[in-house]
């Protein structure tokens, strides 16, 4: 099996309406029969080898490990499919920088062990700056929000300002509780009260954390032009099927524009986004760049996707329309690595710090 076999058409249908839960759906869990099916695909994108690009080349980890985290999820976009693998890609460079986690970095490669990352205290934090995280006497306090597949998966990084805390799910004194969003996803209050690691599981927030966030918003920009493709297949094939004044949408002059015109540019930030990630692969520095493409990535996904809703006419807005799911979790995915707003503020500070040290 090859990983489009694994998200071909028949099971895409499927994998979009994973884990969505309806609004208010309170504090109990998901389905077993969803999380046994998410686990499922979780395993075998470990048996394709598509988690070993998480390795660090000195254990085996391919050259081009960025590049083929990106195409993994421009594959997992059109399916919608909410798993914890951005997340992992942060944590993943965080512990391979701290170079104490060579065990633990090849099971998650093999696909034993699940990591999310819990970052925001508030709503409105950015991940760029992680709020303060209490450590006393080995053990660490603090609250991180909107943290997706916490009671699903093995273990929580928790960042902080000056030190990261990678925390057992199960762990005594931690404590999760739901939260209702908009993309009718999971995500989860994390509250921590003297909860205690894991052993060697506080890593110190230094330069590594950026490049590590770098990486992962270069992932979740991939998984978006992804989700655009997506939505606009479904668009087109609605446009096609779908008649005005007796002839179908897509014979209009004024739509088929529009529909190009999204396509053209979901194809111009897809090539921008996979360039940035063959420049991570080179070594580069892609803070900026990453920055960019997931601000361009998450604009697209928005606009995309409540345009194909428009195109889809009334029944676009009813739960039974597949285009109202892309519609729902373009809501949440384009804010979980960084608002767009506050990525502009970042890449004009950074463009305006490299301009003061080249004028210098």
């Amino acid at each position: 099996m090859s990983l489009t076999e694994l998200f071909d058409d028949e099971l895409i249908p499927v994998l979009r309406r994973l884990g969505d839960r309806p609004k208010g759906a309170g504090q109990e869990a998901p389905s077993e029969a969803d999380t046994a099916a998410r686990e499922l695909v979780w395993a075998t994108l470990a048996d394709l080898g598509e988690l070993r690009a998480l390795l660090p080349v000195r254990l085996g980890g391919p050259a081009d490990a960025l590049a083929r985290l990106v195409a993994t999820a421009e594959v997992m976009g059109p399916a919608l499919f909410q798993s914890p693998f951005q997340d992992t890609v942060l944590a993943a460079e965080l512990l391979a920088a701290d170079g104490r986690h060579d065990a633990l970095l090849e099971r998650i490669a093999e696909g034993t062990r699940t990591v999310a990352a819990a970052v925001r205290e508030h709503g409105t934090d950015e991940p760029s700056r992680p709020a303060p995280l209490t450590t006393h006497d080995g053990r660490v306090s603090g609250t991180r929000r909107f943290v997706a597949f916490a009671p699903d998966v093995d273990l929580l990084l928790v960042a902080g300002d000056h030190e990261h805390a990678l925390v057992a799910a199960g762990a005594p004194g931690l404590t999760l509780r739901r939260h209702d969003d908009i993309g009718r996803g999971d995500l989860h209050r994390v509250t921590l009260e003297r909860a205690e690691p894991v052993p060697d599981g506080l890593l110190p927030h230094g330069p590594s954390y950026g490049r590590a966030l770098a990486r992962a918003r270069i992932v979740q920009a991939g998984y978006l032009t992804g989700l655009v493709h997506g939505a606009l297949e479904l668009t087109v094939e609605r446009v096609k099927n779908r008649s005005a004044f007796g002839r179908p949408l897509a014979q209009h002059q004024a739509l088929a524009h529009r529909l190009a015109a999204a396509a053209a540019e979901a194809t111009v930030v897809r090539s921008f986004v996979r360039s940035v990630a063959r420049d991570g692969d080179t070594g580069q520095d892609i803070g900026s760049t990453a920055a960019q493409a997931l601000f361009l990535a998450a604009d697209l996904a928005r606009d995309v996707t409540a345009e194909a809703v428009h195109l889809h006419g009334a029944a676009g807005l009813t739960e039974e329309q597949d285009i109202s799911v892309f519609h729902r979790r373009a809501a949440v995915d384009t804010l979980t690595l960084g608002s767009p707003t506050a990525l502009r503020r970042e890449v004009a500070a950074l463009l305006a710090a490299r301009h003061h040290v080249l004028g210098d």
